[in-house]
């Protein structure tokens, strides 16, 4: 393990998965591959039956980590690997984050099979062990990132924000853990990064060459929230 992202989904996370790559990471982890090859591991994490040497074997021979649930774990991975540097991918302000994320919040409780966006949503968990893994996870995934249990929230569709998202906890959720990261990782091994700022920052930091391609700008937000991360995690 060499690089950490501990940034919050909504981050540009994705866009860092890419970016490790074009930089020579050769195996990086983003949100997919968390649930193609951890699932059953963050479901032990979270059931309390995992000790901390669990991400050591989960992530040894893997080069960097983006985005949920690595993110949220950022500290004890860092533990089983003190020598890794971390990056904090932040947005503009907690307000910019925190629409963001409700409008992506929106999308995953009105559209996807798993979280009560169609009428067979509350049979899925009970017809596949795997569906209801992933239920299991996400819901821990976002009550950590929005202090809610967003899953159970009704109607999302009536107002902007939606009834029973609290844009509050939203951004209580994102400034707190932001500021664990800074206060808690030594100043020179720690990046507060912004994907706006290019390659120029990340390079530096990491010791790398900047490329000659245009730093990636993937998985934007559709205006219902749809995105492409979410699309493929749900449909592989």
């Amino acid at each position: 393990m060499k690089v950490i992202c501990a940034g919050f989904p909504k981050t540009g996370t994705t866009s860092m998965a890419k970016a490790f790559r074009l930089l020579g990471y050769n195996n990086v982890h983003d949100h997919t591959e968390h649930f193609s090859y951890n699932l059953e591991n963050y479901q032990r994490i979270y059931e309390g039956t995992a000790t901390e040497e669990l991400f050591r074997e989960m992530y040894e021979d893997v080069d960097a980590v983006t985005d949920t649930p690595a993110c949220l774990f950022w500290d004890s991975i860092l533990r089983e690997f003190p020598d890794a540097k971390v990056i904090l991918t932040v947005r503009d302000s907690a307000n910019a984050w925190s629409t963001s994320m409700v409008n992506t919040c929106r999308y995953f409780t009105t559209q996807n099979w798993y979280s009560g966006g169609h009428w067979y949503s509350p049979l899925v968990p009970y017809l596949s062990k795997t569906a209801a893994t992933v239920r299991y996870v996400y819901s821990h995934i976002c009550y950590y990132i929005t202090g809610m249990d967003i899953i159970q929230v009704g109607d999302v569709t009536s107002s902007d924000p939606p009834i029973g998202y609290s844009m509050i906890c939203f951004k209580n959720r994102y400034t707190q853990h932001n500021a664990a990261v800074q206060a808690l990782v030594p100043s020179h091994q720690l990046l507060v990064y912004n994907v706006k700022e290019g390659w120029g920052p990340l390079c530096e930091f990491l010791g790398k060459e900047v490329p000659e391609e245009p730093f990636p700008n993937e998985n934007v937000s559709q205006p219902d929230g749809k995105v492409s991360a979410v699309e493929q995690t749900l449909t592989s």
